[in-house]
């Protein structure tokens, strides 16, 4: 775990090349994510056979690669050999049925997951000894990132910082919670609201989950854009080192490591950067909570604390309940001493 920006794809490619020759597969949740890091590791493991596995025909090199990198769709392709190491990038986008066929693998890899943000389900796993964990606590760069609540009588200074801010060559991301209009969300959706943004800047950037061409729209955005109107398509996977501002409409609507991701894609170049939590609502304690720290696991157990584990052994439910003798959030003393007195009682076996 290391909060986002913090060089985890570093110790991936590390991990890939003390394994290699034998194969160790990369799993990400995107397309986009899954093409970024397959150019990363061609820059940072220029020895090794590297192999980008999409929906389609398999790649040239797929039988004799040392480290293949794909989607989740991996996991229904015929290996060319049993991986002896298995990473999963951005964990909390995988869910427990594909973790599942990794495990009923004839020979059962060794299995790294990384993430800034753990699901409540898997915080609760990790303090409760089913999943190691190892920890990047520093980061190559400062990142100074101010998070705002904004309400409706904010909006006119929203909109002059973001005006001063494309004036000086940055760039702002809109995220959305809705792609097109609801009569249940007192929000407009992105398609409401793309009117305005081009009215107040000109040419806007505009994708979705459903866009065809998003991966396209990004890089475009990347290069030439100034303003992007999206729904969560970006929390993970693209870099975009001009980024400086993102404003979430309806955050309360969104999930503490969906907020975090977001937050996470400004600054990432050491710049100031912006994250405006925009809602309708007074009650904001929750929103409070996450503006008041920008540490990833303080937020994954701020997260665990509200919606408690889930299901931790059979995975059915990734939240909502919780064990009945044991609080992972209040009893962490009490797990301390059993893990001290197993320990000993093991050393004295």
């Amino acid at each position: 775990m290391g909060d986002v920006g913090c060089g985890k794809s570093i110790v991936m490619f590390a991990c890939a090349f003390m394994v290699s020759p034998s194969l160790c597969v990369l799993l990400a949740p995107s397309v986009l994510l899954a093409h970024q890091l397959y150019e990363e590791a061609q820059k940072f493991l220029p020895s090794l056979d590297i192999a980008l596995v999409l929906a389609g025909k398999n790649p040239p090199n797929f039988q004799s690669a040392s480290l293949l990198i794909g989607t989740h769709a991996l996991l229904s392709r015929k290996l060319p050999r049993e991986p002896v190491l298995v990473m999963i990038d951005e964990q909390h986008r995988f869910g427990v049925r594909h973790r599942n066929i990794l495990a009923k693998m004839p020979i059962r890899p060794h299995m790294i997951q990384f993430s800034a943000t753990p699901i409540p389900r898997t915080l609760a796993m990790i303090e409760s000894n089913f999943v190691r964990l190892s920890l990047i606590k520093q980061q190559p760069f400062v990142r100074n990132v101010t998070t705002s609540i904004v309400r409706k009588d904010g909006f006119r200074n929203l909109l002059a910082h973001l005006h001063k801010e494309i004036g000086q060559g940055r760039q702002a991301a809109i995220i959305y919670p809705l792609r097109e209009e609801s009569d249940t969300m007192p929000y407009r959706s992105l398609a409401e609201a793309r009117e305005f943004w081009e009215k107040e800047f000109g040419i806007v950037h505009v994708t979705h989950s459903k866009d065809k061409d998003k991966d396209k729209n990004l890089l475009d955005f990347r290069e030439n854009g100034k303003i992007l109107l999206a729904t969560t398509v970006i929390e993970v996977g693209i870099s975009l080192p001009r980024l400086c501002t993102i404003v979430i409409s309806g955050a309360e609507h969104f999930g503490l490591a969906t907020l975090h991701q977001l937050r996470g894609r400004v600054s990432r170049t050491g710049s100031d950067g912006y994250c405006f939590l925009f809602t309708h609502r007074d009650n904001t304690s929750r929103l409070e909570s996450f503006a008041a720290t920008s540490n990833g696991f303080e937020i994954a157990e701020l997260d665990l604390s509200l919606r408690k584990s889930g299901d931790i052994l059979g995975g059915e439910r990734q939240s909502g309940m919780g064990l009945v003798f044991f609080d992972p959030t209040t009893d962490m003393e009490i797990l301390k001493l059993a893990q001290k007195i197993r320990k000993q009682e093991g050393e004295n076996a």
